[in-house]
């Protein structure tokens, strides 16, 4: 299946049960990719999940990979700030792709629609992100999608002992001023 057979659209609280899903598969194959571990995730409920689903607006939303079967085998999220000087920046987050629905075009199809998404929040200049640092296919993609790397955190997640370095990256919206970045 190809990127072309994916539909996006917005994850919805009937979603919340496949998204669990996908979360905990994510969570057990790529622990360094998130700040929550399997074992606390895969006690939570469903409808943990659901408060997260909203209408895009100016608050968060969780977008979705959907084959022609309505299977879901990818997410993405975005939130925003809520600090008053703040608001002019929100954050990617929980990109995930089936494993066996990788490499195939569908984690771009959901950045671009997340930025899609982000360009029509009135105020909204940048966004953000934290990859972890070894994963060059991701990083690739954000480059591609025109994020800059502004930072580094070491060690920002640490699995078994091992330390994940994060990058950081940013990308402007239109309408932003100039961005001067150097990592």
């Amino acid at each position: 299946m190809s990127a072309a057979n994916i539909r996006i659209a917005l994850l919805q609280a009937a979603d919340a049960p496949a998204y669990k899903v996908l979360r905990d598969a994510s969570l057990l194959r790529t622990p360094e990719a998130f700040s929550t571990d399997y074992a606390t995730a895969v006690t939570r409920p469903p409808a943990v999940y659901s408060a997260r689903f909203s209408t895009p607006g100016n608050g968060p939303f969780y977008l979705g990979a959907f084959t022609d079967a309505g299977e879901l085998v990818g997410s993405i999220g975005f939130e925003r700030e809520d600090a008053k000087f703040k608001r002019h920046m929100g954050h990617i987050n929980a990109v995930m792709i089936k494993v066996n629905f990788e490499h195939q075009g569908i984690a771009r199809k959901l950045l671009e629609a997340c930025i899609a998404h982000a360009e029509q929040i009135v105020g909204l200049e940048l966004l953000q992100l934290g990859v972890t640092a070894s994963n060059e296919r991701a990083v690739r993609l954000y480059e591609r999608a025109g994020f800059k790397p502004y930072g580094r955190m070491p060690r920002a997640i640490v699995v078994d002992g091992v330390g994940h370095d994060h990058l950081l990256m940013v990308r402007a919206l239109p309408g932003c001023p100039e961005l001067n970045v150097s990592s």
